[in-house]
């Protein structure tokens, strides 16, 4: 199964609720729901693919995501194409106003993030990411049997011997680390990564390990990248990144020293900067950064203004 990241009525049958496991009760819509699933989104319905349950809204609308394999994408293209084409014919002798250029398509999701509401980024991510475990995890762990999707793509369960397998979500720090040299400037620890392109650079993150605290995470994070030992990792904030199945959990933490060691096989390049140094490299296109979709965007952002 590949998983597609579709908005609109290519996404989800209805999608009037916030996120939630089946049971929750999510907060209140942010507009009355339609009185019904429109043409299109019944016709989408009934393309294939496997429906994901994504929550019940506190009007007792009912969100359902859909993914899609290769054949129900084509036919999905197929039926967005027919839709369109009925919408022209209508149009032929209607004022000449043009197409509706707001017609379902396809979009990636970190592109289009940020023109999200949050209900409709927080469905988009529970759907991203359940699509991406169920396309993982086609199998039992234990026996090597395939599974199949069950309560509501919540689970997938062996038909065999009955076992349900569950969603796994990996969780990973990213720190913020700062340092202030003695006449009390500040500057921010970027790293770029060896896959990354020359200029892109960010706050350093990993994976945390088992048996570990995610204070201790973000000082052997931090130590083995850049062979900086750190102290004080304070809590900031959270993010699900759905690529694959991530949580972000954000940090500050400060730096005993600026000297640094890259590690030079994950890190190729680990660098201090100051704001000033910062927004300097930024305005120049010196260094990219990332955009503030991302808890790094958002954790750089608000230490470039003060607030981290």
């Amino acid at each position: 199964m590949r998983l597609q990241e579709p908005t609109g009525a290519a996404a989800a049958a209805s999608r009037e609720g916030t996120p939630a496991q089946p049971g929750a009760e999510p907060a209140q819509p942010t507009a009355e729901p339609a009185p019904g699933p429109g043409p299109l989104t019944t016709e989408l319905g009934a393309l294939g693919g496997t429906r994901i349950y994504l929550g019940r809204a506190a009007d007792g609308t009912d969100c359902v995501g859909l993914l899609l394999d290769d054949a129900s994408r084509s036919r999905v293209d197929e039926a967005l194409a027919r839709a369109q084409g009925a919408q022209a014919e209508d149009l032929l002798d209607a004022p000449a106003t043009g197409l509706d250029v707001a017609a379902p398509t396809w979009f990636d999701l970190r592109a289009l993030a940020l023109a999200l509401s949050d209900l409709d980024a927080g469905l988009a991510c529970t759907l991203v990411a359940l699509g991406n475990w169920h396309a993982a995890h086609p199998r039992s762990p234990r026996t090597g049997e395939p599974t199949e999707p069950a309560a509501g793509g919540w689970v997938r369960r062996d038909p065999t011997t009955g076992a349900e397998h569950f969603p796994r979500t990996d969780p990973a720090v990213i720190m913020a680390v700062v340092h202030t040299d003695p006449d009390g400037e500040e500057r921010i620890l970027l790293g770029r990564n060896a896959a990354w392109p020359q200029r892109r650079f960010s706050i350093l993150a990993g994976f945390v390990e088992p048996g570990e605290t995610l204070e201790r995470a973000v000082q052997r994070e931090v130590f083995e990248e850049a062979g900086v030992h750190c102290d004080n990792p304070r809590y900031v904030g959270s993010q699900p990144w759905p690529f694959p199945c991530s949580l972000m959990l954000g940090f500050t933490a400060e730096a005993r020293s600026a000297d640094l060691q890259p590690d030079g096989d994950e890190m190729s390049e680990v660098r201090w900067f100051t704001r000033r140094e910062l927004r300097a490299a930024v305005a120049a296109e010196d260094v990219l950064i990332p955009g503030e979709v991302s808890i790094a965007g958002q954790i750089i952002a608000a230490w470039l203004t003060g607030g981290a």
